[in-house]
């Protein structure tokens, strides 16, 4: 072949070879330049390998499909380099997605970014991730990893933020973090470490923000590392001791750019040398928040140099402060101060003089809950005249009115909330304020008088809550904007048409039939109603048109009728109570479509319910906002006491109809709510037999079916009700013997009382056959019968002997009479116990040769 053709050739197939083999040299995969975007066949199938190991409940990953002609690069949540076509970035936050990090994402070599924060990943962190040389980015936040963070993090040199907060990870922070001189941003909050903080942070003189609250029980042996970090603008230490760091101050004041610092929970009070005396520095200090660490007003000494005219936000709550300095006075740009929960007694006057500098003038929010003043406040409350939030339950104000409130004509959220308030409000109270309130609590006081016109004064999503007061009269009107209203424990009545209106209704004193308009409140997730004197039957309609609520509470009211079927059709419903009323008929068996009570396990409490305000904004690039909860509260029936149920209200599942006149058996599907945790059917009419399956139900911590007709046995299957803490079975025509289980037999004698035929502890009654001197009972002896056995048995016993002594005699005879029997017989003996010792033998010399190899 002539030489040029040979090479010309060649030439070809070495083209032709590598465009076969560069899959991203294909049709379709570029643009009009030329630009390819298709990603390779290898990261596809890591990526869809890494999606075979995962529960996808909300299908965020529907876009990822396994055809081959589908493009990785367009599915979401992937991102991939233009030129190259490589996977770089992999961002699925907030899923729902469950299971392992699959090591295909391995495969991923070129992974720039990896954001999976706020799902369900388990498992360990994988070490693999060590390799993935080329992150910048890793987000972990806000999943339930366990297990130990890898050594081989520190290969990610880098890194410039790593994410690893709210996971269950444990062991020590590994010193090779150190070595992430590029890293940011580092956030391990809310773990379970221990050990020290390796000093090996000081190398990471690029971090800005660094992030250790509540990371678990981390201690600090020396904190001059910390002083490396010129570049810090955020720290947040939360719960980490501090105790022997004497002139941390010093080191705090060094970080010139540091504009937020948290250190809540450090046991601050125990350094006796916080600072050196020769400090002459300014703090740059934006936010502090030096809560619950004990200190008294003697830490205000070495406060003074963290504070400046640029301090915005001041935490001091949880403490055991009496007041505080006259320089937190002059902090012109002060427009947050938290004094809540300080058990120390505050002179209010003094308290309030000593704000009226220029923080009077720039303070927005005041948080002095839970703190004991003494005292009446001075003219200087009138300073405070852009004060917008005011927080001051709990804080021993009354028994008169507050009536200076109504100079903070700026307030848009006022909560006085038992403060010992018994006096009644002045008729201006509800027009002093130009621009509307949005949240206003005065309950749990002894305030009187009549409600005014509601429609007018609160403003969109507003919350109102004047519960647990002596307001009387008749509600005229409330706005439709209102998001919660609660006037329950007040001396109310007349019409409620303007409910429907109402996100959250709790209302009180009430006599008439529940408005038709009410079933046009399809919002509804909370109706309490209870303690009133509503009439009539309970509406079908609220089964058929409220199905969103969680809560349903028409207890002691005067209701007629029989329960409704459509209650069944609630499938978000949690607590119902019917109880103290006047029902008839027999329970509903439809009460297992209550799906969220047959679900075991908890379920997310819907009762709380946030209001975000207003942000603020600092120089350090800090946004916070400021926010509130309102909790609804319910007093129920548990383990025979009324209890007040708050925050934990939307975690409870129960029933109860007691009190009413029920009739029937109860229903066997009642036994099908495996997550009901209280069942409360007592004085009722109730006959029959207690359901055979009630032990399926695990769950269950209250159990109350006392003074009915209930007859026969307690099933046995109560004895697996190991949950169970409060039981009442009495006053019924139960028999038989109490089902033998630890729980059963821990509960009083009284629970079991006013049920003649039953025995067996904790009963003093012993059923037949416990007494030694008594004879036996046997199996199938019905009670009260005792002396005589059951004749079948007799036979089965009489038969069962003489067949033995007939069989054992037949062998024996042969044997005499017959020579020739006894012959074989011996003989097979004889051959057999041979074979036996041959066996033997045999076996014990090769294991014999096991043990010498």
């Amino acid at each position: 072949m002539n030489p040029c053709v040979f090479i010309v050739f060649s030439f070809l197939l070495i083209c032709l070879e590598t465009t076969t083999a560069n899959p991203l040299v294909a049709t379709g995969g570029g643009d009009d330049n030329g630009v390819v975007k298709k990603c390779l066949d290898k990261e596809r199938h890591a990526l869809l390998d890494f999606k075979a190991h995962l529960q996808d409940p909300y299908e965020t990953l529907s876009t990822w499909r396994v055809e081959e002609e589908e493009d990785c690069c367009k599915w979401r949540g992937v991102t991939c380099n233009n030129q190259t076509g490589r996977v770089i970035v992999l961002s699925i936050s907030s899923g729902g997605l469950k299971g392992e990090i699959s090591d295909a994402l391995h495969n991923l070599s070129y992974l720039t970014h990896l954001d999976l924060h706020s799902n369900s990943f388990h498992g360990v962190i994988p070490t693999f991730i060590g390799s993935m040389t080329e992150l910048r980015y890793l987000d972990l936040i806000n999943n339930s990893l366990h297990g130990t963070i890898p050594w081989s993090i520190g290969s990610l040199t880098k890194l410039r933020y790593l994410k690893l907060g709210s996971n269950y990870l444990s062991g020590t922070i590994p010193r090779s973090i150190g070595s992430l001189t590029e890293l940011r941003v580092l956030g391990l909050s809310h773990n379970s470490l221990s050990g020290t903080i390796p000093p090996e942070l000081g190398n990471l003189t690029n971090l800005q923000w660094l992030i250790l609250q509540s990371v678990g029980r981390c201690r600090v042996e020396n904190l001059e590392w910390l002083s490396h970090l010129s570049h810090l603008q955020q720290l947040v230490m939360d719960g980490i001791s501090l105790a022997k760091q004497n002139h941390w101050v010093d080191v705090i004041l060094s970080l010139r750019k540091l504009s937020v610092l948290s250190l809540i929970g450090c046991e601050l009070s125990q350094v006796m040398y916080p600072y050196s005396s020769h400090l002459n520095s300014s703090s740059s200090i934006l936010y502090l928040y030096l809560g619950n660490n004990r200190l008294n007003s003697s830490m205000y000494h070495w406060l003074f140099p963290l504070t400046s005219n640029s301090l915005l936000r001041l935490g001091l709550a949880i403490n055991m402060l009496d007041g505080i300095p006259k320089y937190l006075g002059s902090l012109c740009s002060l427009k947050s101060l938290y004094f809540y929960n300080n058990s120390a007694v505050v002179e209010f006057p003094v308290f309030l003089k000593n704000l009226s500098g220029c923080t009077s003038l720039a303070l927005q929010y005041l948080d002095t809950s839970h703190t004991q003043f003494t005292g009446s406040p001075s003219d200087e409350i009138q300073t405070l005249k852009n004060l917008t939030y005011l927080f001051m339950s709990s804080c021993n104000l009354g028994p008169r009115f507050l009536k200076w409130t109504q100079t903070l004509n700026s307030l848009q959220y006022l909560n006085i909330a038992n403060n010992g308030i018994s006096d009644t409000i002045p008729l201006d109270f509800w027009d002093k304020w130009p621009s509307q309130l949005r949240y206003i609590n005065l309950s749990l006081n002894n305030i009187s008088g009549n409600l005014p016109d509601l429609s007018t004064k609160f403003d969109n999503n507003s919350v109102i809550d004047l519960s647990s007061n002596n307001f009387y009269g008749q509600i005229t009107d409330v706005s439709s904007t209102v998001a919660l209203l609660n006037l329950s424990r007040n001396k109310l009545h007349g019409g409620i048409s303007f409910l429907c209106q109402v996100v959250h209704g709790l209302l009180n004193n009430f006599s008439e039939e529940l408005p038709l308009s009410l079933k046009n409140c399809t919002g509804l997730n909370s109706l309490n109603l209870g303690f009133n004197k509503f009439t009539g039957k309970v509406p079908a309609w609220i089964g058929e048109n409220l199905s969103g609520l969680y809560f349903l509470f028409l207890e002691s009211n005067n209701f007629l009728g029989t329960i409704p079927l459509q209650l069944c059709q609630l499938p978000n419903l949690q607590f119902l109570d019917l109880s103290l009323n006047h029902l008839h008929g027999t329970i509903p068996s439809c009460l297992d479509n209550l799906t969220s009570i047959v679900q075991e396990g908890s379920l997310p409490t819907k009762n709380v319910h946030s209001y975000s305000f207003q942000w603020f904004y600092s120089e350090g690039g800090v946004y916070d906002e400021l926010y509130d909860e309102y909790v609804d509260r319910a007093m129920i029936k548990w383990k025979g006491h009324l209890r007040e149920f708050t925050r934990n209200l939307g975690l409870l599942k129960s029933i109860d109809l007691s009190s009413n006149n029920l009739t029937g058996k109860i229903p066997y599907e009642v036994t099908n709510l495996y997550g009901l945790r209280v069942l409360n059917l007592s004085k009722n009419a109730l006959h029959g037999e207690i359901p055979k399956k009630i032990g399926q139900m695990r769950q269950l911590e209250t159990l109350d079916l006392s003074r009915n007709n209930l007859s026969g046995e307690m099933p046995s299957s109560m004895s697996s009700l190991t949950s169970l803490s409060y039981l009442n079975v009495s006053y019924n025509s139960l028999s038989g013997r109490i089902p033998s289980g630890t729980q059963l037999q821990s509960f009083e004698p009284s629970r079991y009382n006013g049920n003649p035929r039953l025995c067996g502890p904790p009963l003093t009654k012993k059923c037949p056959g416990n007494d030694e001197s008594e004879v036996p009972l046997v199996v199938g002896q019905s009670e009260g019968d005792g002396e005589e056995i059951d004749e079948l048995e007799i036979w089965f016993y009489i038969c069962g002997a003489s067949g033995f002594v007939t069989g054992f005699w037949i062998a024996c005879g042969t044997l005499l009479v017959s020579r020739r029997g006894r012959c074989s017989f011996f003989h097979f003996y004889d051959s057999f116990t041979d074979w036996v010792d041959v066996k033997v033998a045999v076996s014990f010399a090769n294991l014999q040769r096991v043990e010498r190899r």
